[in-house]
């Protein structure tokens, strides 16, 4: 009985530790299958700021979360956090994510979050007069 309450207990232990391969998930407020996703070689500028001196249209918030899944993982970083954000504002077509704020902390479902808001625009082209 002894050791059939150990072997279920290291099994209940490895089960918690290794929930998969894959060490980080992003979760956003975008759909990607609903939009027409852009080229992958597009820049995307990230900004913390409004570039008060770039003219650009808004096309909409975007919200991405990337967090990690075990104890073991690194704390998500603001460059993951930023890959995400380049992702979902190529989806919408957007060009530059401004305004961006960070937060980082430990979830009910994580082990550690960063997550990340900002504002998708279309910058203007700036060789029109």
């Amino acid at each position: 009985m002894k050791i059939r309450k150990s072997s279920l207990l290291v099994v209940m232990i490895v089960a918690a530790v290794m929930p998969g391969c894959a060490s980080y998930r992003t979760d956003s407020n975008i759909s990607s299958e609903s939009l027409p996703a852009a080229s992958s070689s597009t820049k995307v500028l990230i900004s913390e700021d409004s570039l008060p001196d770039r003219k650009y249209q808004v096309i909409g918030p975007i919200e991405v979360s990337v967090k990690k899944l075990t104890l073991f993982h690194s704390d998500p970083t603001k460059e993951q956090a930023n890959e995400a954000l380049t992702e979902k504002a190529r989806a919408i077509g957007a060009d530059a994510v401004v305004n961006v704020t960070y937060q980082s902390g430990i979830g009910f479902t994580t082990w550690g979050y960063m997550d990340a808001k900002g504002t998708g625009v279309k910058l203007a082209d700036q060789t029109k007069p």
